[in-house]
Parts: C-alpha cells; sequence; structure tokens
C-alpha cells in the first residue's frame, strides 16, 4: 500500500468517525423521523387523538425510553398521515408547537413560552399586500399572568394545533392541577386542537387525581423499553447512512447490553463505530468493536448514573464484594420476566457464582441487597414484599447496562463471559 493509500484510508476513517456522531445521538434526542426507530403504534396512537377533537394525549414512563424523542417525531409523522393521498398542491401543514417545562415553570410561564411562537396578522396595518404580525398577547390582549380562560381564547382561535410539553413531571404540582382543569375545558367544548403532555407515571396520577372525569379526554401512551428488533432498527439505520454493516455478534452485543434503553444503543454503536474507524475497518464493525465501546462508554455515561454506581459500590475494604453483587443483580434483572423489572435473590446465585468462580449462597449477599436499599449506598435498589420472600428492583433503569459496562471495564468480567452471561 502506497503512501496516497494509506492517506486516502486514514481520511476516510477519520471521515466515518465524524459522520457517526451524526447518526448516533447519545446526548440529545432523536429530531429526525428518518433516523427514529420504531414505536409506530405510539404514533399512530398520537396521531388517532389530534384527528379527534376533545381528546388530548399523556406520555409516559421510565427514564431513558425514548419519549422525548418520541414526542420530537410528532410534527413529522402527522403532516406525513394528514397528506397521505394528497397532491402536492392539496398539502397541509398543521401547526405543532413544543415547550420544556422545567421546576421554575408556572402554568402561565408555560403556555407565554408556547404563545410567543404564534404571530397574528394585523388586521388594522392597512397596508396592501404586506400584512403586518403581532404577537398572540397583543393580539388577545392577554395579561401576564394568564388564567385558564385565557389560553382556552387563544386555542379556540388555533383549529388542528398541537401543543406538546415535555418533561411535565419536572414542574410544580399547581400546574398539574390547572392542566388537568384546562384540558377538561377544551374537551368539554369540543375545542379542535391537541395538548400532549409528556412525564413519569406520576405525571397521569397527578392530572387524573385532579379530576376523575379527564380520563375520558385523554389517550394515555406508557412507552415501554423497546424491543430487540426496535433496538436493531436504530443500527440498521446507521448502517444505511454510513454504508457499513455491524456483524451479527455486534448487534447481539448493542441489543442485549442496552436493555430496551436507545440511549445506551446510541452511545455504544457510537463508539463502536469511532472504534471500527481506528482500525481502519470502513465496513465492518464487529465484537471486539463493541467491548472497546463497552469500556469508553463507562467514561462518558451520564454523571447522574456514574454518581449512584460510585456510591453504590463505595467500600473502605478492598475485599467487599459490593461490585460484584452489583454486576449480579444487573444480570438477574436482564433475565428477569417481571413486566416491572423485580427479580430474586435466588435469581443472583448463578450469576454471582460465574463472577467470582466459585460457589455461593444466597447467605453470601443478603447484607448487601440491604445495604444497596439504604441511602449510605444511594437507595439503588428498591425492595418489595415480605421478608421471607423479597424481591428487588433498579430505581433507574438506566443503571443496568454501565453496571455492565463498569464491569467490563474493571475486569471483574470478561467480554465472552458477559456475553453468554446476557444470552
Amino acid at each position: 500500500m502506497n503512501e496516497d493509500e494509506i492517506r486516502d484510508i486514514m481520511a476516510r476513517s477519520e471521515a466515518l468517525a465524524a459522520q457517526a456522531t451524526q447518526v448516533f445521538k447519545p446526548r440529545s434526542p432523536i429530531t429526525t423521523k428518518e433516523l427514529f426507530a420504531g414505536r409506530w403504534a405510539e404514533l399512530t396512537s398520537v396521531s388517532d387523538a389530534v384527528h379527534q377533537p376533545g381528546l388530548h394525549v399523556v406520555i409516559y414512563g421510565e427514564r431513558g425510553v425514548g419519549k422525548t424523542s418520541l414526542a420530537n417525531v410528532v410534527a413529522p409523522t402527522i403532516v406525513t398521515l394528514d397528506n397521505i393521498g394528497k397532491e402536492s398542491d392539496e398539502q397541509t401543514e398543521r401547526l405543532v408547537l413544543k415547550a420544556v417545562a422545567n421546576s421554575d415553570d408556572s402554568f402561565s410561564s408555560l403556555w407565554h413560552r408556547i404563545f410567543t411562537e404564534i404571530l397574528w396578522p394585523e388586521q388594522s396595518s392597512g397596508i396592501v399586500g404586506s400584512p403586518v404580525t403581532i404577537s398572540t398577547r397583543e393580539a388577545f390582549s392577554l395579561p401576564d399572568n394568564l388564567e385558564i380562560d385565557d389560553v382556552r381564547r387563544v386555542l379556540a382561535h388555533t383549529p388542528g394545533a398541537v401543543f406538546i410539553f415535555d418533561e411535565f413531571d419536572q414542574s410544580r404540582r399547581e400546574v398539574s392541577r390547572s392542566f388537568t382543569q384546562l384540558i377538561k375545558t377544551i374537551s368539554d367544548l369540543v375545542i379542535d386542537c391537541t395538548v400532549i403532555v409528556v412525564g413519569v407515571s406520576e405525571t397521569v396520577d397527578n392530572l387524573i387525581s385532579d379530576h376523575a372525569s379527564i380520563v375520558r379526554a385523554l389517550t394515555q401512551i406508557r412507552l415501554e423499553r423497546m424491543k430487540s428488533d426496535e433496538l436493531q432498527q436504530i443500527l440498521i439505520n446507521a448502517e444505511k447512512v454510513l454504508q457499513l454493516k455491524f456483524t451479527d455478534e455486534a448487534t447481539t452485543l448493542i441489543v442485549n447490553v442496552s436493555q430496551g434503553l436507545p440511549h445506551y444503543t446510541h452511545l455504544i454503536g457510537l463508539n463502536a463505530v469511532r472504534s471500527a474507524a481506528a482500525r481502519f475497518s470502513l465496513t465492518e464493525v464487529n465484537r471486539d468493536d463493541v467491548f472497546e465501546a463497552l469500556k469508553k462508554a463507562v467514561k462518558q455515561a451520564q454523571q447522574s448514573v456514574t454518581d449512584k454506581h460510585s456510591t453504590a459500590i463505595h467500600s473502605s475494604h478492598k475485599s467487599a464484594l459490593y461490585r460484584h453483587v452489583l454486576l449480579a443483580c444487573a444480570l438477574a434483572a436482564s433475565r428477569s420476566h417481571d413486566p416491572l423489572g423485580f427479580f430474586s435473590p435466588s435469581s443472583i446465585v448463578g450469576p454471582l457464582k460465574e463472577i467470582l468462580g466459585r460457589p455461593v449462597k444466597i447467605a453470601t449477599f443478603t447484607n448487601h441487597l440491604s445495604e444497596f436499599c439504604e441511602e449510605k449506598h444511594g437507595s439503588i435498589l428498591e425492595r418489595d414484599g415480605q421478608p421471607w420472600g423479597y424481591r428487588y428492583r433498579f430505581r433507574d433503569p438506566l443503571l443496568v447496562p454501565f453496571i455492565f459496562m463498569d464491569g467490563l471495564e474493571a475486569g471483574i468480567a470478561t467480554g465472552g463471559g458477559l456475553v453468554q452471561m446476557l444470552e
């Protein structure tokens, strides 16, 4: 291979590593429908609600399952479904606006943030052929502190519009009460617009507890962890853009480690492509690339996850087994068929035996399980049931894949051994 060929391969490898960041987005939600995988049933449920005046939507689920990414592709999906079978000159575009809630928000501030994006024609401008626009606040003489009826007046003039409020669980309790009353009001009046609220299960509980009859006005969409074929679709979409192939082993390993959480599929996929590019493989990502990706991903995980893990395994004794027992718990959780993610102490015995390379009994780690439920170790697990039949699960589902990666990086699990234990 001559110097020109070497330079060409190096340039193409650098380009591949750079392009991978446009396809895999572990740090930010997906915004383009072309790169969004799966969730067709959920998207059609949203679309069905949008086309029924008086019906609104609440999307909820665990952290990391892709709620924000789903909210981001609502607009292009609705536009596509609205215009199926229409000629280009007949196609329409629906008004879809989004606001992200935070702990400082009020009912008024959230709606003011939405309304700043809507401009209205000034009827009295007198300028022919050059309409002047004014803000929603001016058009409706809105006060600084919006009440439910102020918002209702504006929504009555936005037929077909969709208003999305993401991270709704971050807002205060009184905000939920006001939204409940607003949704009930505009539903009773059959105002043709759709409010979509995105949050966790408590979001639904709060909305419903404030007014039981609101259930009739809500389509409740629980976003479950993604299925294996949906996670695979993320990799397939990446293959098309990057013009390379993940081997079957690489795909299986990424999917199994991700545990239904697309964030990790993106994080591991990104680093695996970078590993392949670093060894000048421009057409294939293999299992070894994934192992390298897992080690690097430990250092790139969310700070909140790394902090929780560090607290859980902290001990002044070098011989302590916290890290080992936690990895065994993660493996037990990954194998659990319980819909809520609970696992039993007996299901930990096999994985811990594999990790330690010696026989173990439940008594070996009983104290560890109790401590993982205590604040001193970050309350990383929660416990359910009676003392003679306790069940456990991780409070934060994002921790499970991280624990796999940490076990590999720390050397308490080998790549091949991890693959076998995850199967």
